[in-house]
């Protein structure tokens, strides 16, 4: 038996999912449930804001936790590294860039 409303509701969450990519990570990291109040107040600039500051806090962990071996790097004359994963960094740049700025309400 065909459910055309519940397929309507998947494809739109699937489609949400694909034009927001940072949303669900936001809405879980904060128990936002879809579709409430609390997510239609929330401004996707500001999610991706949160993301990258939670990457350079990683990055700036990593980095310390690394110290020892960074520093004998640094003294050998290597202060640039490659990327660790660019696959994963342009895949976020294509997706970030998907972004509509003309949707976002302020």
């Amino acid at each position: 038996m065909k459910r055309p409303a519940l397929d309507n509701l998947k494809s739109y969450a699937v489609k949400w999912n694909n034009r927001f990519p940072l949303d669900k990570w936001f809405r879980k990291k904060y128990q936002v449930g879809f579709g409430t109040a609390a997510h239609r107040e929330l401004c996707q600039i500001n999610i991706l804001v949160e993301y990258l500051e939670e990457l350079a806090f990683e990055e700036s962990r990593e980095f310390y936790l690394n110290q020892k071996e960074n520093e004998k790097e640094l003294k050998e004359g290597i202060w640039i590294k490659e990327r660790k994963d660019p696959e994963q960094e342009n895949k976020l740049f294509v997706d970030l860039s998907n972004i509509d700025l003309n949707t976002i309400q302020y």
